[in-house]
C-alpha cells in the first residue's frame, strides 16, 4: 500500500529522479542583484560620551552575465552596475549619502536537475561567488575614500555564499529559457574590517561589522550542445 501510495504521488507530479544525463551547456542573460545590509555598527565613542552609530550599505543593481554549465554545475561571470544610499546614524541624526557601483561576479554553484512531466528541469543551487568592486562612487562622481584617505574600491570586495533554485524551460532541442532567485550570505569586507579595527583601536570604541545579505534574479537563454 504504501509503494502504491508513493508511486501515485510521484505520477501525479510529473517528477522523474532518474539519474540526469551529463550534458553541457551555455548561454547569456541579465540579472537583478541587492545587498540589504553591510556596514558598521559602533558603540560607546568615548568613556564619557555614550552612543550608538550606524554605517549601512544597502545597494541594488543590474547586469549581464555569461554560463558555462556542466548537469551538476554552473560557472558564471556578470558585469553589473549598481546604487545605493550610505546611511549614517548618529545620536539620532539620519543622514543619506547617494553612491555608486560597478563590479564583477565570479560564480560556482553545484545543482542537480530533477526532470518535472519529461519538460521542465528543476534544481536546487548552492555555491558562492566573489563580487569584485571596480568602481566605488559617491554623488559627486569621485571615488570612495577608504579609512587612509586612498581611492580603494577592492576594498568593498567580497566572498558571498548562496543558497536558491531555478528552473530551465526548453524552446527546442538544444535552446531553453534558464531563471533562477538565489539568497546570499557574504563576509565582511576590507573596508568594514578597517573600520572596525580603526573605532577599536583609536577611538576605544565597542564596533562590529553589520551582515550582509542579498537576493539575485537571473533570466537567460542557453544553448545545450
Amino acid at each position: 500500500m504504501k509503494r502504491l501510495l508513493a508511486s501515485g504521488i510521484f505520477l501525479m507530479f510529473g517528477i522523474t529522479f532518474a539519474q540526469p544525463d551529463f550534458k553541457l551547456s551555455m548561454g547569456l542573460g541579465g540579472y537583478l542583484t541587492s545587498d540589504f545590509g553591510g556596514g558598521v555598527e559602533v558603540s560607546e565613542i568615548s568613556q564619557s560620551v555614550s552612543a550608538y552609530y550606524t554605517y549601512g550599505f544597502p545597494y541594488s543593481g543590474e547586469g549581464g552575465f555569461i554560463f558555462l554549465d556542466a548537469t551538476f554545475a554552473e560557472l558564471s561571470l556578470g558585469f553589473f552596475v549598481g546604487s545605493h544610499y550610505e546611511t549614517i546614524d548618529f545620536l539620532g541624526d539620519d543622514k543619506e549619502n547617494d553612491l555608486s557601483y560597478m563590479g564583477l561576479d565570479i560564480s560556482l554553484l553545484g545543482k542537480y536537475p530533477i526532470t518535472i512531466k519529461k519538460k521542465f528541469l528543476l534544481y536546487p543551487l548552492l555555491g558562492a561567488n566573489y563580487r569584485i568592486m571596480l568602481s566605488v562612487k559617491n554623488g559627486y562622481e569621485s571615488q570612495y575614500k577608504n579609512n587612509s584617505g586612498d581611492s580603494a574600491p577592492e576594498d568593498f570586495s567580497a566572498l558571498w555564499f548562496r543558497l536558491g533554485g531555478g528552473i530551465d524551460y526548453p524552446f527546442t532541442e538544444h535552446i531553453f529559457l534558464r531563471t533562477q532567485a538565489l539568497y546570499g550570505i557574504r563576509l565582511s569586507n576590507k573596508f568594514e574590517d578597517d573600520t572596525v579595527h580603526f573605532y577599536e583601536k583609536t577611538e576605544g570604541a565597542s564596533a562590529k561589522a553589520r551582515i550582509g545579505h542579498g537576493l539575485d534574479i537571473k533570466l537567460a537563454i542557453g544553448y545545450q550542445f
